[in-house]
């Protein structure tokens, strides 16, 4: 079984299969294509969902028990709670311009273009802080007790998207990325 920084580390890497999806479409996009803005939207409905029901919580409660055996290393990483908070107001803010294009509002496309590529730059730079700041520094200070007791705190948890048994919500979205890691060369 994975510890609790294990399983932030696979899901970094699942999050960044989606960031570099909602950027293949943004390709499309740039081409003067129409991009699948229902693959887009379900990626972010995932990262509305399953961050912050599972991951999110993970990350804050590592951080807490990080704060208790080593607080030079805490204050290093900063205030990961409210880089969440605001990932998850620009993931909401992504979401309904995702779904003003989806009811076919109008929506400009430069806007449309600047505010998926910020979402993108923006969470690929939480998650680059996390793998290179966060996650050394709680492995380093934290006990296989301290993870197993954050492992039971969180509970089991099952990935909508990327585990064996992935829910009909995500299928779709699923297949899409299966798809486009078998064209990757």
């Amino acid at each position: 079984m994975a510890n609790a920084i294990d399983t932030i580390h696979t899901d970094h890497a699942n999050l960044t299969k989606l960031l570099d999806a909602i950027e293949r479409q943004l390709a499309v996009f740039d081409a003067g294509e129409i991009p699948d803005y229902d693959i887009i939207r379900g990626i972010v409905d995932y990262c509305l969902n399953y961050p912050e029901l599972y991951h999110h919580p993970m990350e804050d409660s590592i951080l807490r028990r990080l704060r208790a055996r080593d607080p030079a290393a805490a204050e290093a990483v900063g205030d990961l709670e409210a880089e969440h908070q605001t990932l998850k107001a620009e993931t909401r803010r992504f979401a309904a311009a995702v779904d003003d294009v989806l009811q076919e509002f109008e929506v400009r496309r430069d806007n449309f273009d600047a505010m998926a590529r910020d979402f993108v730059e923006h969470y690929r730079a939480h998650i680059r802080k996390e793998e290179e700041v966060f996650l050394p520094a709680a492995a380093k200070a934290l006990s296989a007790s301290d993870l197993a007791e954050i492992e039971a705190e969180i509970g089991p948890r099952e990935d909508p998207l990327f585990a064996d048994a992935a829910g009909a919500r995500f299928e779709v979205l699923r297949e899409k990325l299966i798809e486009w890691s078998r064209e990757a060369p």
